[in-house]
């Protein structure tokens, strides 16, 4: 299994006019795609000592992929993308 940073990095168009976060092969079917985070924020479940990322995305590239296959899965990914990137 491959560490989750081996399935990002950080992307920015020829022109410099945005950055975001493009997946790798390592990504496997979202290979290839560009987003960025919007607002980010985190849920506090105090009665259960627990806490959860609550994250808005935009996707900058899609790379040919059709907006339908943009759910669950990807959301997990790019989740995971966020927290590597806060630690």
């Amino acid at each position: 299994m491959s560490n989750i940073r081996d399935k990002y990095t950080y992307v920015e168009n020829k022109d410099k006019k945005w950055s975001g976060i493009g997946l790798t092969k390592e990504a496997g079917f979202y290979q290839g795609v560009v987003y960025e985070y919007g607002k980010v924020s985190i849920q506090e479940d105090e009665e259960n000592d627990t806490a959860s990322l609550q994250f808005e995305f935009n996707v900058l590239d899609s790379n040919g992929l059709p907006q339908k296959v943009f759910g669950d899965d990807f959301f997990q990914l790019i989740g995971d993308v966020l927290q590597d990137i806060i630690r």
